[in-house]
Protein backbone atom coordinates (compact mmCIF):
# COMPACT_ATOMS: atom_id res chain seq x y z
CA UNK A 1 0.00 0.00 0.00
CA UNK A 2 2.80 2.43 0.90
CA UNK A 3 4.71 1.55 -2.28
CA UNK A 4 1.58 2.16 -4.38
CA UNK A 5 0.94 5.59 -2.86
CA UNK A 6 4.64 6.48 -3.22
CA UNK A 7 4.50 5.47 -6.90
CA UNK A 8 1.43 7.65 -7.41
CA UNK A 9 3.18 10.63 -5.83
CA UNK A 10 6.27 10.11 -7.97
CA UNK A 11 4.41 9.56 -11.26
CA UNK A 12 3.99 12.33 -13.75
CA UNK A 13 0.68 14.09 -14.16
CA UNK A 14 -0.56 15.31 -17.56
CA UNK A 15 -2.95 18.23 -18.10
CA UNK A 16 -4.55 19.55 -21.27
CA UNK A 17 -4.65 23.36 -21.51
CA UNK A 18 -6.44 25.16 -24.37
CA UNK A 19 -3.71 27.63 -25.28
CA UNK A 20 -3.47 29.76 -28.36
CA UNK A 21 -0.79 31.68 -30.22
CA UNK A 22 -1.75 35.17 -29.05
CA UNK A 23 0.20 37.08 -31.71
CA UNK A 24 -1.33 35.07 -34.54
CA UNK A 25 -4.79 35.51 -33.00
CA UNK A 26 -4.46 39.30 -32.76
CA UNK A 27 -3.11 39.63 -36.32
CA UNK A 28 -5.88 37.46 -37.77
CA UNK A 29 -8.57 39.38 -35.90
CA UNK A 30 -7.17 42.77 -36.95
CA UNK A 31 -6.78 41.72 -40.60
CA UNK A 32 -10.33 40.31 -40.58
CA UNK A 33 -11.80 43.52 -39.22
CA UNK A 34 -9.84 45.56 -41.78
CA UNK A 35 -11.01 43.37 -44.67
CA UNK A 36 -14.67 43.45 -43.60
CA UNK A 37 -14.49 47.23 -43.08
CA UNK A 38 -12.88 47.76 -46.51
CA UNK A 39 -15.56 45.66 -48.23
CA UNK A 40 -18.46 47.24 -46.34
CA UNK A 41 -17.16 50.77 -46.94
CA UNK A 42 -17.61 50.26 -50.69
CA UNK A 43 -21.25 49.22 -50.41
CA UNK A 44 -23.84 51.86 -51.38
CA UNK A 45 -25.44 52.01 -47.93
CA UNK A 46 -25.92 54.60 -45.22
CA UNK A 47 -23.27 54.76 -42.49
CA UNK A 48 -25.40 53.14 -39.76
CA UNK A 49 -26.02 49.87 -41.69
CA UNK A 50 -22.30 49.72 -42.54
CA UNK A 51 -21.37 50.00 -38.87
CA UNK A 52 -23.95 47.35 -37.95
CA UNK A 53 -22.58 44.95 -40.57
CA UNK A 54 -19.04 45.34 -39.21
CA UNK A 55 -20.24 44.88 -35.62
CA UNK A 56 -22.30 41.81 -36.52
CA UNK A 57 -19.27 40.25 -38.25
CA UNK A 58 -17.16 40.38 -35.08
CA UNK A 59 -18.38 37.05 -33.56
CA UNK A 60 -17.53 35.23 -36.80
CA UNK A 61 -14.14 36.95 -36.99
CA UNK A 62 -13.45 36.00 -33.34
CA UNK A 63 -14.39 32.39 -34.02
CA UNK A 64 -12.22 32.15 -37.14
CA UNK A 65 -9.19 33.85 -35.60
CA UNK A 66 -9.38 31.62 -32.52
CA UNK A 67 -9.83 28.49 -34.63
CA UNK A 68 -6.83 29.32 -36.84
CA UNK A 69 -4.54 30.29 -33.95
CA UNK A 70 -5.24 27.41 -31.55
CA UNK A 71 -2.13 25.82 -30.12
CA UNK A 72 -3.37 23.36 -27.51
CA UNK A 73 -0.79 22.15 -25.04
CA UNK A 74 -0.08 19.21 -22.75
CA UNK A 75 1.53 20.13 -19.43
CA UNK A 76 3.38 17.25 -17.78
CA UNK A 77 4.31 17.83 -14.14
CA UNK A 78 6.89 15.60 -12.49
CA UNK A 79 8.63 15.97 -9.14
CA UNK A 80 11.31 18.23 -10.61
CA UNK A 81 9.97 19.91 -13.75
CA UNK A 82 7.11 21.02 -15.95
CA UNK A 83 7.28 19.89 -19.58
CA UNK A 84 4.98 21.76 -21.98
CA UNK A 85 4.31 20.16 -25.36
CA UNK A 86 2.39 22.34 -27.83
CA UNK A 87 0.28 21.10 -30.73
CA UNK A 88 2.71 22.73 -33.20
CA UNK A 89 5.50 20.42 -31.88
CA UNK A 90 7.18 23.18 -29.85
CA UNK A 91 8.44 21.90 -26.50
CA UNK A 92 9.47 23.76 -23.34
CA UNK A 93 10.79 22.51 -20.01
CA UNK A 94 10.78 24.47 -16.76
CA UNK A 95 12.47 23.27 -13.58
CA UNK A 96 10.23 23.57 -10.53
CA UNK A 97 13.19 24.69 -8.43
CA UNK A 98 13.71 27.67 -10.78
CA UNK A 99 10.12 28.90 -10.57
CA UNK A 100 9.77 31.94 -8.33
CA UNK A 101 5.96 32.07 -8.58
CA UNK A 102 3.03 31.66 -10.95
CA UNK A 103 0.55 34.44 -11.69
CA UNK A 104 -2.86 33.80 -13.26
CA UNK A 105 -4.46 36.91 -14.77
CA UNK A 106 -8.04 36.44 -15.98
CA UNK A 107 -8.77 38.13 -19.30
CA UNK A 108 -11.87 38.35 -21.42
CA UNK A 109 -12.09 35.01 -23.14
CA UNK A 110 -9.22 33.40 -21.27
CA UNK A 111 -6.28 33.75 -18.92
CA UNK A 112 -2.73 34.99 -19.09
CA UNK A 113 -0.58 32.51 -17.20
CA UNK A 114 2.76 34.01 -16.25
CA UNK A 115 5.55 31.88 -14.79
CA UNK A 116 8.28 33.94 -13.14
CA UNK A 117 11.75 32.42 -13.09
CA UNK A 118 14.26 33.09 -10.30
CA UNK A 119 17.07 33.69 -12.79
CA UNK A 120 15.31 35.68 -15.52
CA UNK A 121 13.63 39.08 -15.47
CA UNK A 122 10.98 38.31 -18.08
CA UNK A 123 8.30 35.73 -17.22
CA UNK A 124 7.13 32.97 -19.54
CA UNK A 125 3.67 33.86 -20.82
CA UNK A 126 1.01 31.42 -21.93
CA UNK A 127 -2.40 32.48 -23.27
CA UNK A 128 -5.24 30.20 -22.25
CA UNK A 129 -8.38 30.40 -24.37
CA UNK A 130 -11.87 29.74 -23.01
CA UNK A 131 -13.89 30.89 -26.05
CA UNK A 132 -15.32 28.13 -28.26
CA UNK A 133 -13.49 25.49 -26.16
CA UNK A 134 -14.45 22.65 -23.89
CA UNK A 135 -13.23 22.82 -20.30
CA UNK A 136 -9.55 22.16 -19.82
CA UNK A 137 -7.44 21.08 -16.84
CA UNK A 138 -6.21 24.47 -15.58
CA UNK A 139 -7.67 24.10 -12.07
CA UNK A 140 -6.16 20.63 -11.65
CA UNK A 141 -2.79 21.89 -12.95
CA UNK A 142 -2.81 24.79 -10.47
CA UNK A 143 -3.68 22.40 -7.64
CA UNK A 144 -0.77 20.07 -8.46
CA UNK A 145 1.66 23.01 -8.80
CA UNK A 146 0.58 24.33 -5.39
CA UNK A 147 1.21 20.86 -3.94
CA UNK A 148 4.69 20.97 -5.47
CA UNK A 149 5.37 24.18 -3.52
CA UNK A 150 4.96 26.73 -6.34
CA UNK A 151 3.64 30.07 -5.11
CA UNK A 152 0.39 30.97 -6.90
CA UNK A 153 -1.31 34.34 -7.33
CA UNK A 154 -4.73 34.86 -8.92
CA UNK A 155 -5.14 38.50 -9.86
Amino acid sequence: MIALSYFWLMSEKTFHIATLHRGKYMILLLIGVCIVTAIVSRLPLQEVPKILIVLCSLPLLLFLSITWSRNDSQWIVTDSEIAIQFHDKKHETLLLADIKYLRNLPRSGGNLIMIFNKRKKQPKRYWRNKLFQKDDDLNALIHVLKQQGVEYYYM
